[in-house]
């Protein structure tokens, strides 16, 4: 299932103002608020962020197709073809490699996912998905 940006905006903006009306809400509807690292003309099928990343997976229609993460202490941002696109896997689970980096994304059921880093084939690197939406 692919994932209608503009709609996703107007049903924030319509939670937003409902939460407005008190401040702890307010609050809490934006401390939930991820960014989307999807282009414009892309569908999202998963936004996500951990400890230290944004990670989306973008793609066309129903077909995810790019892997995008973002280092928020840096800022500096990788784009790369996801290898895996989550079709044979229910869109649990998407990968892709760059050289000897393998970035995988697992989102089972939607919730506890986890964004894990490998480096010929050792994890340098997994951290929890602290928030994320899953659109399947």
């Amino acid at each position: 299932m692919q994932f209608n940006t503009k709609r996703a905006a107007q049903l924030v903006l319509s939670v937003a103002g409902i939460c407005s009306l008190s401040l702890p809400f307010t609050q809490t509807a934006q401390a939930q608020q991820i960014r989307n690292l999807c282009r414009s003309n892309e569908s999202s099928f998963v936004i996500a962020q951990t400890k230290n990343f944004l990670v989306s997976i973008c793609g066309s229609g129903d077909s995810a197709l790019s892997y995008v993460g973002l280092d928020r202490k840096t800022g500096k941002a990788i784009r790369l073809p996801l290898t895996v696109d989550g079709s044979k896997n229910r869109g649990r689970y998407f990968e892709a490699v760059n050289g000897e980096y393998r970035y995988g994304v697992s989102v089972p059921g939607g919730k506890n996912g986890t964004l894990t880093v490998r480096r010929n084939n050792s994890v340098i690197l997994r951290q929890a998905l602290v928030q994320q939406l899953y659109f399947n």
